[in-house]
């Protein structure tokens, strides 16, 4: 035999009105946290695109190969749709209350694919031998794992929210 289920608990309407008060300062805090960390992406943004400009000048500037000039210009790119990208995600999260994981697939993906070119861009260097050779070679194999990993599940995510086939 089941037990009955107690009342509802009942609450004063000073009680109702304490815990509004309350639930409506932290939502405001929240918006203000949210807000001062979409300043602060913004503010990053910014100083990663001034010193983007900075660095190709000073690699055009000082006859700095074109390949490290290019890899740190596309680097920063891709800093910046992180950046970009965690903007969007807090607009989203601002906007409907939720959090939901293709764009930290996103972001992941991202950064996968910028750690990818900065170990293939160390291959221009002289060439590394024995162990560091090895290891390279395992990350970038490592690298590759998890951008496939992180492709499927982002594919599995955009297939699953347009809903099942019927």
């Amino acid at each position: 035999m089941s037990e009955p289920e107690p009342p509802p608990v009942q609450l004063s309407p000073a009680e109702t009105g304490r815990s509004s008060f309350v639930l409506g300062g932290l939502v405001r805090f929240e918006e203000l946290l949210y807000a001062a960390v979409g300043l602060l992406l913004a503010a990053a943004a910014v100083l990663v695109m001034v010193g983007t400009v900075h660095e190709l000048a000073h690699g055009v500037s000082s006859g700095a190969g074109a390949i490290t000039t290019a890899v740190t210009v596309l680097d920063r790119i891709l800093l910046t749709l992180i950046i970009a990208e965690l903007v969007y995600t807090l607009r989203f999260v601002l906007r409907t209350h939720e959090i939901v994981v293709e764009p930290f697939l996103v972001i992941g993906l991202i950064a996968v694919v910028r750690r990818i070119l900065i170990v293939t861009a160390q291959f221009e260097r002289p060439p590394a031998a024995g162990r560091a050779l090895t290891n390279l070679l395992l990350e970038l194999g490592l690298l590759g794992f998890l951008a496939l990993a992180l492709a499927i599940a982002l594919a599995l995510v955009r297939h699953y929210r347009a809903g099942p086939p019927l």
